[in-house]
């Protein structure tokens, strides 16, 4: 899979047949298995003085001649909510592409701010969405403790820790402003004891538990690895089903929380930092 980040200097069909060409060289091939744009055209500099230039059928003309012309076996998007993702692929389909898939952020803390809408559109349109940061960045594991990140300084670590364990949004260099705000004492660990209660009566870890709701809702989880191990455990999640009580249970104690996981420090859920400041999408 490739992706192709619309930029102001770089957005017509041409710019996206030419970064899939480029990737598809650099992997040693001559094709890829799937291109995806990377996000809606978000990011317009000039929109506070009232000038935009949204180019998204331009994109979209881009991935249907790399897929007529062989560069690209699937095409798809990422970060479209239901309204975007209906356009494009009416667009695509009227030059007899099929679109492959709709990548969006989607996990048990991050499902009110358009997922499921976006979720129950693609299984309508036949689209494919993949789930990333289906763990949470690893909140959702389990493995994570307080002891673990207290000692650690880097941001990713210390907003990893407000999340499980509550605490005040940070102020100063440090005050991003896609973060979740103050976090109520206790943080998730309401969530997490109901992953564990329900990991231990299907004999799994919490992980295959929170991966398996993905699949549950319709989605496909891609799930990062950084060893064997972690890719043994990701595959756990396959092969069986929660059922219905225990989908609703999980989905009861997601809603408890009055806040969503929206990522750390420059890796967000729903925007994208572009040097100046951060430009946002909706999944609406």
């Amino acid at each position: 899979m490739t992706k192709f980040a619309p930029t102001p200097w770089r957005g017509d069909a041409k710019a996206v047949v030419d970064a899939c060409r480029g990737s598809a060289t650099r992997l040693g091939g001559e094709s890829v298995d799937l291109m995806q744009v990377h996000m809606p055209d978000i990011i317009q500099p000039f929109a506070r003085f009232g000038v935009e230039n949204r180019r998204e059928e331009a994109h979209w003309d881009g991935l249907a001649e790399c897929y007529h012309s062989g560069l690209a076996k699937n095409v798809g998007v990422s970060n479209y909510g239901p309204t975007l993702l209906e356009r494009a692929h009416e667009h695509l389909a009227k030059r007899g592409v099929p679109l492959a898939s709709n990548q969006i952020h989607f996990n048990l803390l991050y499902r009110r701010q358009g997922s499921l809408a976006t979720v129950a559109k693609g299984k309508e349109l036949g689209v494919a969405t993949l789930a990333y940061y289906p763990l949470a960045m690893g909140l959702l594991t389990g493995k994570l403790t307080g002891a673990s990140l207290r000692h650690k300084k880097d941001l990713r670590s210390r907003e990893l820790l407000r999340y499980l364990e509550g605490g005040e949004s940070p102020s100063g260099p440090f005050a991003f402003p896609n973060t979740a705000g103050t976090i109520p004492k206790g943080g998730i660990s309401t969530l997490l004891l109901v992953l564990e209660e329900v990991a231990a009566v299907n004999q799994k870890t919490p992980a295959q538990v929170a991966l398996n709701w993905v699949i549950c809702k319709g989605a496909v989880p891609i799930p990062g690895a950084s060893n064997p191990q972690q890719v043994l455990d990701n595959a756990g999640a396959l092969g069986w089903r929660l059922s219905e009580e225990e989908v609703a249970m999980l989905d009861s104690a997601a809603d408890a929380l009055d806040w969503e996981f929206n990522g750390c420090g420059f890796q967000t859920a729903d925007s994208k930092f572009v040097g100046y400041g951060f430009e946002k999408w909706r999944l609406d």
